[in-house]
């Protein structure tokens, strides 16, 4: 009797498992993103973002937001992140920054598996928290300018919110000037700088941009560098070894000096290069890194421009030009 038992319990379980198939997770995707109606109207600028989408398969959300849009995060999932339209006068610029500045230096073959299916532009996102104890209540809100982690979201603001905390009512830091959407020259270059720079990295990491063969040829990534100002004459400095710096926060445009050589290597130099084709210009390199000192910088800077012109049709000398026609 026993072993019928076991023998039945034992059919039972094989049948189970052969009924059974297991559903593999499969990323979002723009064909199953519909939390928000698309295009958001019948202005001309909605039909260039329904071209973008058409193209890239990336929707640019700027109104109807809810409070869970922005807090769906891989990597700091939560609540309390705020984020408000673009007032309504402002969204034309808004789209016409996006579908220019942004995927106007894009290609679908860049982007693949990089962008995610919707591109949110608020007017501000930020995130308030209260802590309450019997003898005090801290209050604080922290703006978001940029967010690279939704689960089916990239986002930033085109104007934000000013930050500020209160102890038991009273301003410990004052509220800051927030940032405001981008009107000169110099701040449409920055603020897509920052922007584009997180797809270029991404798409690097995924491999659907790849060096040309033998880019590393000439690269030491194994002996310490030096990157103090009072070091450049030593061999060993960071500039000297072909080592452009790096482009360290996702926050900012900014390059920062090579202090270790575990900050690159050989899968990282490249990206390194790109980044730095795309904030300065040949002319601007010149300054910064002079090639009679630098001669290894300009070799470099020279081939990556030509790859990615001839391999990918991207021309990084525009994204490091500062647009003289607006949104345009």
């Amino acid at each position: 009797m026993k072993k019928n038992i076991i023998l039945i319990l034992s059919m039972v379980i094989v049948l189970l498992n052969s009924c059974y198939k297991e559903e593999p997770l499969s990323p979002s995707s723009s064909e199953n993103s519909d939390r928000f109606e698309f295009p958001q109207g019948n202005n001309d600028y909605d039909q260039i973002a329904k071209d973008v989408f058409d193209r890239f398969g990336v929707k640019i959300i700027y109104k109807d937001f809810v409070d869970t849009d922005f807090n769906l995060s891989w990597t700091n999932p939560g609540i309390g992140k705020t984020g408000y339209p673009i007032p309504e006068n402002q969204r034309k610029d808004a789209v016409h920054f996006m579908a220019n500045h942004i995927f106007g230096f894009l290609t679908p073959e860049i982007t693949k598996k990089v962008l995610p299916p919707y591109y949110y532009i608020a007017d501000s996102v930020s995130q308030y928290s209260k802590i309450e104890n019997p003898t005090s209540t801290y209050e604080s809100v922290t703006p978001t300018s940029y967010f690279y982690t939704g689960i089916d979201f990239w986002s930033f603001t085109w104007n934000n919110a000013a930050s500020w905390s209160k102890m038991n009512g009273t301003y410990t830091a004052q509220p800051s000037n927030p940032l405001i959407r981008p009107r000169t020259p110099f701040q449409v270059f920055y603020r897509r700088g920052v922007m584009l720079k997180e797809v270029y990295k991404n798409s690097i990491i995924k491999g659907n941009i790849v060096p040309p063969e033998g880019f590393n040829t000439g690269f030491d990534f194994t002996t310490k560098v030096e990157s103090a100002a009072a070091m450049k004459d030593n061999p060993n400095y960071y500039l000297t070894r072909g080592f452009p710096g790096i482009f360290a926060s996702s926050l900012n445009f900014n390059l920062s000096r090579l202090t270790s050589v575990t900050q690159t290597g050989p899968s990282l130099i490249f990206r390194d290069y790109v980044l730095l084709s795309m904030r300065y210009d040949a002319d601007s390199i010149e300054i910064l890194m002079p090639k009679a000192s630098y001669p290894m910088i300009h070799e470099k800077y020279t081939i990556v421009i030509e790859h990615m012109k001839n391999k990918y049709g991207i021309d990084l000398t525009k994204i490091a030009t500062k647009p003289e026609n607006g949104y345009q």
